[in-house]
């Protein structure tokens, strides 16, 4: 081999040796996680929930997974606003409204009875 290319091959060598003990190393290198206490946050927000403290009629279906802010409102305007609506509902009714398959309105249902 020539010497420009033994140099290259020994520093490149070196390198990888070193990120290797880094990677080796990296849990006494870092500080640990932090992690929170509580409970996890809300990321969804808005007034689907808001009616839960007046009337009590009006669950935030944004807690079953696939609807989100837009189904909700779609289901609202459909007359769908609590779980147990959701769950009694006809499943094609459900699926015309939000504008979903039926598949996807069935698996909702489901998820629905399961918050009743």
């Amino acid at each position: 081999m020539n010497q420009p290319l033994k140099q290259v091959l020994r520093i490149g060598g070196v390198v990888i040796g070193l990120g290797a003990a880094v990677w080796a190393l990296r849990d006494k290198l870092l500080p640990a996680p932090e992690i929170p206490e509580g409970p996890p946050p809300r990321f969804r927000t808005g007034t689907a929930g808001a009616g839960n403290a007046d009337s009590g009629a009006e669950d935030d279906l944004t807690e079953v997974k696939g609807i989100g802010p837009v189904y909700s409102e779609r289901l609202a305007e459909a007359g769908v606003t609590s779980f147990a609506e959701l769950a009694a509902a006809d499943v094609a009714a459900v699926a015309g409204a939000a504008g979903v398959s039926e598949s996807v309105a069935a698996s909702w249902m489901e998820q629905a009875a399961d918050h009743t």
